[in-house]
This record gives C-alpha cells, structure tokens and sequence, in this order.
C-alpha cells in the first residue's frame, strides 16, 4: 500500500520494518483528515481501526499494538499480541516477537523508536515532558537489557517529528523538573522570560538522554520535523483546545 511514512536511514534493515506516519493516506474527515490513529477524540471506530490497518498493512507487519499512554515510565514486554490490540497503560513497549508492530502515538510528543539489531529487539516509546522527566527513554533501554540482552552500544534510534522549540514554550514548574534532572537547561530551552517560562527543546532531552545511555551518536537519527508548523501532522498545540487526531511511530520485527 503506497502509504506516506517518515524512516531514519539508520533503520534500514531487512529484518525489520520502521515508520512514522503522517496525516495522509486514511479514511478520516475534518479535523481528523485523514490517517487519524488515536481513539480518543470522537472519530468513528470504524474510521480509526481502517486507519491503523493501513498503516499495518503499509509495513508488512501481522498486527499493531498499541498502549494506554499516561506519560510515565512503565515500560510492557509484548509477546503475543492481545486480542484487542491494546497492551495495557504503559509508555513503552518491548518485543522480540516478529510480525508484532509497536506502535508510539503523538500529536506533539516525542515518538522514539528502538532497535537492536543483535539480539533481534525493538521498542516503541512515547516521551512527553513528563515522560523525559521521568526518563522513559532509559527505562525502556534498560527493559531491553534484562528482557533480550541488549547492550546500548548496539541499538539504533530513531527520533520522529515533534513539536519544535521555536513553538513548545512551557512554566517554570517543567523548566525546574528539567532543571533537577539534567543539572541546567543549555541546550534545551531558551532564555527564560519575564513570567519564568522558556521554550522548551523536548527532542534535544530526550537525544541527550540515549547518548547517556550509551548510545553512539552515529546510531541517532533526528527528524527536523516540527508537528505544529507542519500540517502533515496532528498537533495538540496547533489545535488550541479544539479537536485533533493522532499520528505514529511504528517498529516491528519482520
């Protein structure tokens, strides 16, 4: 299916299968035009799960799974995919299982995905300002450590469109948390303003979070994508409020 998705090069693997979709290409209307894959804001079922099928069948894959997301830090093992498709409440999801597509769902947040090409290993995971605080990009490296035996050094990453900087201001509560973690804010958020805000640079924590990890530089890829200037994709801030959809980042062993 000629389906438009975003991959990293890096990715380009022929045991697996990698994407991050866009809006084009569904059966959705109006705010939600057209490859709407979230179930949460009032698009027909019908049109969601055809959505999703699409994107499935875009990528060779046999089934996607998706999570409950509540911007933590839990990370669920996957191995045979649940009937209803939905592994649970979670931010990250590992498997080794091939034909099983890991799906991470945005309208803003950073989608990342993980492969170890070694120890035939994926991840998929949603890291919002709250889920880098609370380091969900480690918790789920570290889950594909004890599950599969995965060394950092070997993983690749792929960091898909988000909301850019220059647009992502946040209040001086995520700039302290940000603070707390990382020792400062250089080179994640610009001068603070008059009322303790800045804009903040949520691909940058979440890059610098997997270098120190482990991971080798050259095994990051970062889109340049900003999901609220870019209407190709749904963006929670771009709506104000209003209605929108959702787009993903999807890996799977093939």
């Amino acid at each position: 299916m000629n389906l438009p998705l975003i991959t990293a090069p890096i990715m380009e693997n022929s045991d697996l299968a990698h994407g991050f979709t866009t809006r084009a290409g569904g059966v959705s209307l109006g705010a939600f035009e057209s490859l709407n894959l979230s179930r949460r804001d009032g698009d027909p079922v019908e049109n969601v799960l055809e959505n999703r099928d699409r994107a499935r069948r875009a990528l060779g894959l046999q089934t996607l799974v998706f999570a409950r997301q509540v911007h933590g830090n839990r990370v669920r093992m996957v191995g045979r995919a649940p009937e209803d498709g939905i592994a649970g409440e979670c931010d990250a999801m590992i498997t080794n299982v091939r034909g099983v597509g890991l799906v991470a769902q945005t309208a803003d947040c950073v989608p990342l995905l993980l492969h170890d090409p070694v120890q035939k290993a994926v991840a998929a995971v949603h890291s919002g300002w709250r889920g880098t605080v609370r380091e969900i990009a480690r918790q789920a490296i570290d889950a594909l450590m004890v599950a599969y035996g995965s060394r950092p050094a070997d993983l690749r990453a792929a960091i898909g469109p988000a909301i850019g900087q220059e647009n992502y201001r946040v209040g001086p509560e995520v700039l302290e948390a940000f603070i707390d973690l990382f020792g400062s804010l250089d080179g994640l958020a610009g001068p603070v303003d008059g009322a303790g805000g800045a804009k903040l640079n949520n691909t940058a924590a979440v890059q610098r979070q997997l270098l120190e990890a482990g991971l080798a530089p050259e095994n990051i890829w970062v889109s340049d994508a900003c999901t609220f200037n870019d209407d190709r994709f749904f963006s929670c801030r771009r709506a104000r409020g209003g209605v929108f959809g959702g787009q993903g980042g999807v890996i799977g062993l093939l």
